[in-house]
């Protein structure tokens, strides 16, 4: 099961200041998402990895769905960002 990604938390602690997301399980669309990301910040991105930065946060977008939301150790925090920008 472990192995399979069942069991891991929906959110755990990445680092310095930072909170990695778990909860999302189906592929990003990183084109749609940077157009819905662009007006609130800079968004760059490759086929690997999508980043976004809202001062004073940075995120880091996989295409699984996971996410690293730096600027804070805050797990609600982090799940507002991700919510907010990414969706639940």
């Amino acid at each position: 099961m472990h192995l399979a990604g069942e069991g891991r938390p929906p959110i755990s602690m990445c680092g310095r200041n930072s909170v990695q997301i778990h909860e999302r399980q189906r592929p990003i669309d990183f084109e749609e998402i940077t157009r819905r990301l662009a007006p609130h910040g800079t968004v760059k991105h490759n086929e690997f990895v999508l980043k976004f930065w809202h001062e004073p946060y940075e995120m880091t977008l996989f295409p699984d769905g996971r996410a690293i939301i730096k600027g804070t150790t805050d797990t609600a925090i982090a799940r507002s960002l991700y919510a907010r920008y990414v969706g639940s």
